[in-house]
């Protein structure tokens, strides 16, 4: 049985609105914001079918409005009604599914707020010396066409204008520059 959930403050407010099944409004797996420990901070609203319930989800979220928004106090990043249900951990997709999901993806052109999103995500990260090896080892003996680095080069200028056009950026390049050069020279002067 699908069900929209709200998870409430302690002051009675709802910080959190979603669809699940099953414990899904029980738990903070897979959420970016933590469940309320009591109980009774949960408000269930039963759905007919897994429609019914994104319906309910995207109604709540519009009627308390999102936070990162700007107005509303809800802590949703999203307006609701996408997702799936029971996905389950360690399943693989199918060769197919993968072309699809791919396929899908192609084309999209992110807002700068979600390749900001995506950028902090994915901050701080460490990959394995087996990782690093096989990202860079994926284009090892590729040949590209000279449109190809045309494109690539074309690409790479304009965002290295952007970057030099934000002052805070620009200052942090010239800073990170300078402490790479000082260590360079520092290296030999051993």
């Amino acid at each position: 049985m699908f069900y929209t959930y709200l998870w409430l403050r302690e002051d009675d407010t709802p910080y959190y609105a979603g669809k699940g099944k099953g414990g899904r409004a029980y738990t903070s797996k897979g959420h970016g914001v933590h469940c309320p420990k009591e109980k009774e901070r949960i408000v269930i609203y039963p759905a007919e079918s897994e429609a019914s319930a994104f319906e309910t989800e995207i109604a709540l979220i519009w009627y308390y409005g999102r936070k990162d928004l700007g107005f509303g106090c809800l802590r949703n990043l999203t307006d609701g009604g996408e997702g799936g249900t029971g996905h389950k951990r360690g399943h693989k997709d199918s060769e197919e599914t993968k072309k699809k999901k791919s396929e899908s993806r192609k084309g999209i052109k992110y807002s700068e707020i979600t390749i900001q999103r995506m950028r902090e995500a994915h901050q701080g990260e460490v990959h394995s010396a087996e990782h690093s090896y096989k990202q860079g080892s994926s284009n090892r003996g590729k040949h590209l066409s000279k449109e190809h680095k045309a494109n690539i080069g074309k690409a790479n200028s304009e965002t290295q204008r952007k970057l030099w056009a934000d002052p805070k950026l620009k200052a942090a390049m010239l800073l990170k520059r300078k402490i790479s050069r000082e260590k360079h020279i520092g290296d030999y002067n051993v």
